[in-house]
């Protein structure tokens, strides 16, 4: 697992799950982008503080985010 330099995290979205309502974006639009298929995909992991990565994962009505530390799982 290849972690970020700063945040030392690695964000994982489910694409299946994704419904791409967007609300990743909107909470942390420089960590995360909607590809041509209106699907989530991490464009930066170091890209927000880490409370707006996880907040972002929160907000996903589908909860197909993963966010993982050095230490394991941070959301969900």
């Amino acid at each position: 697992m290849a972690l970020s330099p700063a945040n030392r995290i690695e964000i994982t979205v489910d694409r299946a799950l994704c419904i791409g309502s967007g609300d990743c974006v909107d909470t942390a639009p420089d960590v995360f982008q909607l590809d041509d298929e209106d699907k989530a995909v991490v464009v930066d992991a170091d890209g927000a503080p880490l409370e707006d990565v996880i907040a972002a994962a929160g907000n996903c009505p589908v909860a197909a985010i993963f966010v993982v530390g050095e230490d394991g799982d941070l959301y969900p």
